[in-house]
């Protein structure tokens, strides 16, 4: 995950007038870049792989919440029980 970084904000019309570098800056650098209008936050650009990657955290993160939710309010089964399902299936 990326930090802010105040080289990394520009506005929109900037951005609008220099695409192309901009594109390729995020290509090579893969650091996000701050949009912002009337001079406040209005949009965040990054590499569309970063985009997916920080996608695949946020919902590994919620699978680990929701598992930790689960062990808390006693949903788990003890895994010899589930080792001992899994054989009596296979038999």
């Amino acid at each position: 995950m990326y930090n802010i970084d105040i080289r990394n904000i520009t506005s929109v019309t900037d951005f609008r007038n220099n695409i192309k570098k901009y594109l390729e800056e995020i290509s090579v650098h893969k650091k996000p870049i701050i949009l912002t209008q009337h001079g406040k936050s209005a949009a965040v650009i990054m590499d569309a792989e970063k985009y997916q990657e920080m996608q695949d955290q946020i919902e590994f993160m919620k699978k680990i919440t929701l598992g930790l939710e689960d062990y808390r309010e006693g949903r788990t089964v003890p895994v010899d029980s589930v080792f001992k399902e899994i054989d009596q299936m296979l038999s």
